[in-house]
């Protein structure tokens, strides 16, 4: 994990070098607020969650984004866990290879969480796009959770080390997510439209999770005037899935099987945009026979300077 790390603060270091800083760039800031909340659930309650962001962009050549987040979840039989995550993101567009995007980032984890805490998250994507037209990817995302307890298959790994453990390997999750976007016409707009298969892969069984998990998300966005709209849904099984370019990280014990996403947003000045997202999915927790709704409500307030 060092190596991976000092490769990665090596790419950063040569990328941003000679005549880069030389060049216009802007800067981008938004906040998140987020609450949760969880229907059905023997153990968890709600929650929320506040995430700070900023991006620096070079003409849409270079950019390096930094997001810090703070979450409380709320239990109902256990203490209430506390969590913050920071992640770094850099992207290169077309200095590498003509029409390729690339981008690589960390993600690191403090969490009141055992099985999680000081979890890291190493993210790479590469990307193949014709302007306008279609682009096709793929993700890769490495995460490792130093502290977690490997269990066997069918015992209970949740918020507490269980005594069932027989084994303290390390948890390492491979995730392999090829995805295709494209551009169409419908009821007279443009629309963004962009199909994403995930495959998530544990060296080891935690709890009743299964080690291989394979799940397809479709999402669509457009505009009409200052006003923008996305929407996804996806079906399958995610466990520990590594999403919104590593940015988002569920790293619990719970294993997600669908949901869906919407969102609305406005610009308010040219510089200003606020957004309201409304996303609902189902999961269940390590250990419970259970079927659990997580309703998730974010309101965001970003602009350029």
């Amino acid at each position: 994990m060092k190596k991976l790390c000092l490769v990665f603060l090596i790419i950063l270091g040569v990328s941003f070098t000679g005549k880069v800083w030389a060049q216009d760039w802007n800067t981008y800031a938004s906040l998140y607020t987020t609450y949760i909340n969880f229907e059905n659930s023997q153990i968890k309650d709600n929650g929320w969650s506040t995430t700070g962001y900023l991006a620096f962009k070079n003409s849409y050549i270079h950019s390096l984004e930094l997001a810090l987040s703070q979450t409380k979840i709320n239990y109902k039989t256990e203490s209430d866990l506390s969590q913050t995550d920071f992640t770094v993101l850099y992207s290169n567009t077309d200095q590498i290879l003509k029409n390729h995007v690339f981008k690589v980032g960390f993600h690191y984890i403090n969490t009141d969480d055992q099985l999680t805490d000081n979890g890291k998250v190493i993210y790479f994507k590469g990307l193949y796009y014709q302007p306008y037209s279609w682009n096709i990817g793929l993700e890769f995302a490495y995460s490792l959770y130093n502290s977690i307890d490997t269990v066997a298959k069918g015992t209970t790994s949740n918020k507490k080390k269980s005594s069932a453990s027989v084994a303290s390997n390390d948890l390492r999750v491979f995730q392999f997510s090829p995805r295709f976007g494209y551009f169409f016409a419908a009821l007279g707009k443009r629309i963004y439209g962009e199909s994403r298969f995930y495959f998530i892969l544990l060296n080891d069984y935690v709890g009743s999770f299964d080690k291989n998990n394979f799940s397809f998300e479709q999402y669509f966005s457009t505009y009409i005037g200052l006003t923008d709209f996305k929407i996804s849904a996806w079906i399958g099984k995610q466990v520990f899935a590594v999403k919104n370019e590593g940015f988002v990280v569920y790293n619990l014990s719970d294993e997600y099987l669908g949901g869906f996403s919407f969102e609305v947003g406005r610009k308010v000045t040219t510089k200003l945009r606020v957004a309201l997202n409304l996303s609902q999915e189902w999961l269940k927790h390590s250990g419970f026979n259970d079927n659990v709704g997580q309703t998730v409500v974010t309101l965001s307030l970003g602009g350029s300077f």
